[in-house]
């Protein structure tokens, strides 16, 4: 199953296995899991652009608007995870600086 960033941000949102429920995944995904899969989807998008890439600079059956397309797609999803990544590392110091009791 795909998951997408939005997934990603509500479980940081709303604490992993909540937000979990709530994006279609199981009731018992870890945020874990969840940014697991969603590095995975990153992996894939960049991995299926460079074949893209690859088959058109040898001439095979790709057209330059696919390979822009997917290259696109790619570096989107990697902007948007290091975003997230901004997102997530800025509330754990904010966690960490907070005074309990």
């Amino acid at each position: 199953m795909s998951i997408g960033i939005q997934a990603i941000t509500a479980a940081a949102q709303a604490g992993g296995a909540q937000a979990a429920g709530a994006t279609g995944q199981s009731a018992g995904a870890t945020f874990a899991q969840i940014l697991g899969q969603a590095v995975s989807q990153v992996t894939g998008a960049q991995t299926q652009a460079n074949q893209l890439l690859a088959q058109y600079a040898i001439g095979g059956p790709v057209t330059l608007e696919q390979v822009m397309l997917a290259t696109s797609k790619a570096e989107l999803l990697v902007e948007t995870a290091g975003a997230v990544t901004t997102r997530a590392i800025t509330a754990y110091q904010s966690l960490m600086q907070t005074n309990i009791g």
